[in-house]
């Protein structure tokens, strides 16, 4: 009997339709300029609030991450577990506990050398584009100077996504030496890394020092050294594919200077963290939100679909303006077919308190309705050398620097994963099925109408492979780790 990992996709609905519209891809505008109303007739992929006191369990935690909605307990065990209440040691203007329906999934409070990360395996489909949009609060810094910042990140669907990368400077996405010192582990980056977009409030995701970047032609415009302060501060910055400790190469940023030479401006028209704020003792988690609320940035990252897909970052800084187009560069190519994601933070000698809250993803083309798929046949001895995809320079900003080159290959073999999906009903109880893939409608607060069943096609993927590493508590604080990089179903 054969198993395949499923894509997860929705299947349009009219109540879906009726809260996203018509989708029409944005044209490419000046940083801060109001990016352009987006009308949608995509299919609803994930959504997620993270203000209930329990998560769509497909989202596992790392480290730190917690939901304030949740009883507060003990410090969260190191390493990979599911979403659950936050310490009762806190530190810093964090929300209080036992806070749904007010609640917020919390990456990291303001304790120092902290990690956080919510990691989704599962795959859901790239070939009709894809939008994200979620909220999130940078706040609360302990210290003089706030750190690290908030990575979202895209992460190839074949390779199974169980860790996030380094964290410190490299924001849980790309790979790091720790403080460039060779006697230190090298860490790798994501798994099967595809684009990781840096809402980086310190600066150093920007440049290449601890080896960010590593193997790749085009570099950071503040290079490899050690830079005080940080060269990229209040900054987006996109990194794009790698795996292991190669690649994770700097793509774009947010900054009229994309020379060698020093400083670095940010062209955000807003601040990414927020105000300070303060959240008294025996405040409740409604009266929480209100004080949160100028804190708060939206953030819009979309894909358009090929040919040509172009890759758009819009925020809203919550003062009235909307979205504003931030960046706009071409996608790396080739996209791959399916995605997993995730969202990362961490704290070192300095400090802040990262949240995030109301995560939607859609298509931005509808998805078809899903039919039976005829299931390929695989023939064990075919082998295959891929090389990474190398990224793309962006179109919006003048650059001489070539794209990157990939020359590392790895022999791959055919082999075939064994792994149920699972169906999530809306208040995110798991309702485990046997025997069959299905994917669920997934629209919190609103109607669950029906599961779809969803056939995989067999196709050419990478075998088991077992690797051993650290992983970056931050600041160049270690642990060992093994991650296992599985075969994964790639659907067309």
């Amino acid at each position: 009997m054969m198993f395949h990992r499923p894509v997860f996709a929705s299947i349009p609905v009219a109540a879906a339709l009726a809260v996203f519209g018509a989708a029409a891809a944005s044209a490419p505008s000046l940083a801060g300029e109001p990016a352009r109303a987006i009308r949608r007739t995509g299919t609803v992929l994930v959504s997620e609030t993270f203000t209930r006191a329990t998560a769509d369990p497909r989202f596992r935690a790392f480290g730190a991450a917690c939901l304030t909605g949740a009883p507060r307990g003990g410090v969260p065990a190191p390493g990979l577990h599911p979403l659950q209440g936050c310490r009762s040691d806190l530190e810093g203007p964090v929300p209080p506990g036992s806070a749904a329906p007010f609640g917020y999934l919390q990456l990291t409070d303001a304790h120092n050398d902290q990690v956080g990360a919510v990691l989704f395996d599962p795959p859901i489909p790239s070939a009709q584009g894809l939008e994200v949009t979620f909220e999130q609060w940078q706040y609360g810094n302990t210290s003089a100077v706030p750190a690290d910042g908030i990575s979202f990140f895209l992460t190839d669907g074949s390779v199974e996504l169980t860790e996030p990368g380094a964290f410190g400077g490299s924001l849980g996405y790309a790979q790091k030496l720790p403080d460039d010192d060779p006697d230190n582990p090298f860490l790798p980056g994501a798994a099967g890394g595809y684009l990781g977009i840096g809402l980086d409030v310190l600066g150093n995701y920007f440049g290449d020092w601890e080896r960010r970047g590593n193997g790749c032609e085009r570099r950071s415009p503040a290079g490899t050294i050690f830079r005080i302060p940080a060269p990229g501060p209040n900054m987006v910055t996109v990194r794009g594919p790698g795996d292991d400790t190669v690649g994770y190469c700097f793509l774009a940023a947010t900054t009229s200077n994309l020379s060698t030479t020093p400083p670095w401006p940010s062209t955000l028209p807003g601040q990414l963290q927020g105000t300070p704020t303060s959240i008294p003792p025996g405040t409740t988690p409604e009266q929480a939100q209100a004080l949160l609320e100028p804190s708060k940035r939206t953030v819009r990252v979309r894909i358009t679909p090929a040919p040509d897909p172009v890759v758009t970052v819009d925020v809203d800084f919550n003062d009235g303006a909307g979205f504003r187009q931030v960046l706009s560069f071409p996608a790396p190519e080739p996209v791959p077919d399916a995605y997993s994601f995730g969202f990362a933070a961490s704290t070192g000698l300095f400090t802040d308190v990262h949240l995030i809250r109301n995560l939607t993803i859609s298509s931005i083309l509808p998805i078809p309705s899903p039919t039976a798929t005829p299931t390929a046949t695989v023939s064990p001895s075919r082998t295959a050398s891929p090389t990474p995809p190398a990224p793309v320079p962006p179109a919006t900003q003048e650059d001489a620097a070539t794209t990157s080159t990939r020359t590392a290959t790895s022999q791959r073999d055919d082999t075939l994963v064994t792994k149920k999906a699972m169906n999530v009903s809306i208040d995110g109880a798991a309702n485990h099925q046997a025997g069959e893939n299905f994917a669920p409608i997934i629209v919190t607060g609103g109607t669950h109408t029906g599961d779809a069943v969803q056939k995989g096609r067999a196709v050419h993927r990478t075998p088991i492979r077992t690797r051993h590493a650290h992983t970056a508590a931050a600041h160049g604080k270690d642990r060992d780790r093994i991650t296992h990089r599985r075969p994964r179903e790639r659907l067309r």
